[in-house]
């Protein structure tokens, strides 16, 4: 996949595969990647292991990170000694507005951004153009990873689960592994929905509700995988 294919400057749901969730599973060791903060300082994921990391991906046109950043934020300030990191990856409905991404620099100037759109208190790390660490760990726009300070993968999640993810944390000090990595997805409500998308623009909004269909399909899908 070469960086076009991956920001891509037009959504279309055959752009992810919704029920192959790939990267480092629950009870295995996680993947160290290398990112920057928005002050551009470069680290590694490794930099973080003093603590448990929850490690949450988005982007400011994703109307699921939109919907679940405000419970992130306030499960943040219930567990203190726990790290609680935003990757920012590609757009997830790039339009006219808000276009897709093309180099780092771009990357770096949407990454800050999303404290103009969103009440964000998670340190922000931003990943390179062409995904690196997005791929890892499976490429899903708003996806959860909880890693233990021995780099085990304690659990993780498709979609963020916030009720999943309390339970996980009340019990980040054991050595509890959450198998289960297959969640529905929790629908944003039209408004929070309608909002983002017209952060890409009116053209991410169309494109949206013209591969609305071929989504929920695909929800469907992952919702049956997970039942069996």
């Amino acid at each position: 996949m070469n960086n076009t294919d991956y920001n891509y400057k037009h959504f279309d749901p055959k752009d992810y595969n919704f029920t192959r969730f790939e990267g480092p599973k629950a009870g295995e060791m996680f993947i160290d990647f290398q990112a920057l903060t928005l002050d551009g300082k470069k680290v590694s994921l490794s930099d973080y292991l003093d603590k448990p990391i929850v490690l949450d991906t988005g982007s400011i046109t994703c109307p699921i990170y939109a919907n679940t950043q405000r419970s992130m934020n306030q499960l943040q300030k219930r567990y203190p000694d726990v790290h609680f990191l935003l990757l920012y990856v590609r757009e997830a409905h790039p339009g006219g507005k808000t276009k897709s991404i093309s180099t780092m620099q771009e990357k770096i100037d949407h990454a800050k951004l999303i404290h103009k759109y969103y009440n964000e208190h998670r340190e922000i790390l931003i990943d390179d153009v062409e995904g690196t660490a997005h791929k890892l760990y499976g490429s899903m726009p708003n996806m959860t990873y909880v890693i233990g300070t021995n780099g085990i993968v304690k659990f993780r999640a498709n979609w963020t689960n916030i009720d999943a993810l309390n339970t996980v944390l009340e019990n980040i000090d054991t050595d509890s592994i959450e198998k289960k990595d297959y969640y529905d997805l929790v629908k944003p409500a039209p408004w929070i929905a309608i909002r983002t998308l017209l952060i890409g623009g009116t053209s991410a909004l169309i494109e949206f509700l013209r591969g609305l269909p071929q989504l929920l399909r695909q929800h469907k899908e992952v919702k049956s995988k997970s039942e069996h």
